[in-house]
């Protein structure tokens, strides 16, 4: 092989994954983004059973405090039970409102978009859509989630199963937007004839 040869299949070899002119691999499954949202996203459900935690503590304070001698045995169980059915059923709530979005995870790669969503094996649902499929990326508000440095990004897409694919609850948004935007317009690019626009 002549040296120019050698440095034209260096020069190629080097050359960005996103140039026009260089087709993307239907196999090509380099992960470009993956996370899950924050808890921030919890965090009016952790206020609200927060308060109903420490309300049904005083409760139960005042109530064993004196307030039971009024009444029958049978109303001071009746209001224990349903105090202490109340701090159950709110830390379940809890937990099963951490737990939910602990197991939601968005992997992006070079062809796909994958999300997975639920607690168990049982109940865990992956979605799968093409990159080439998304027909609009958008940037809403941030809201409140913007206190604590977090947004959405929404992906609308041409799939029946996933017509909206929400990445809520992440940092440096604009970044993955930055990281996306290339190769999407590439894959549209190179699969006109298969996707349509």
């Amino acid at each position: 092989m002549s040296e120019t040869n050698k440095i034209e299949a260096e020069a190629n070899s080097k050359t960005d994954p996103l140039d026009a002119s260089t087709p993307v691999s239907y196999d090509n499954e380099e992960v470009v983004w993956e996370g899950s949202p924050s808890q921030i996203v919890n965090l009016g459900s952790f206020i609200f059973w927060g308060l109903v935690f420490a309300a049904a503590g005083v409760g139960l304070v005042l109530w064993n405090a004196g307030l039971k001698e009024q009444y029958t045995p049978l109303i001071d169980q009746v209001v224990r039970y349903s105090i202490y059915g109340l701090l159950i059923v709110g830390v379940l709530n809890v937990l099963m409102s951490y737990l939910t979005v602990k197991c939601e995870r968005t992997v992006i790669t070079r062809n796909k978009i994958k999300e997975a969503k639920g607690i168990t094996s049982i109940f865990r649902q992956e979605l799968f859509c093409e990159m080439s499929e998304v027909s609009d990326i958008k940037s809403p508000p941030a809201g409140l989630m913007g206190l604590f440095g977090l947004s959405t990004l929404v992906l609308e897409t041409k799939d029946a199963d996933q017509p909206i694919i929400r990445i809520r609850a992440i940092r440096n948004r604009d970044e993955l937007v930055q990281k996306i935007l290339p190769i999407w317009r590439k894959l549209k690019m190179d699969r006109k004839g298969y996707f349509g626009d």
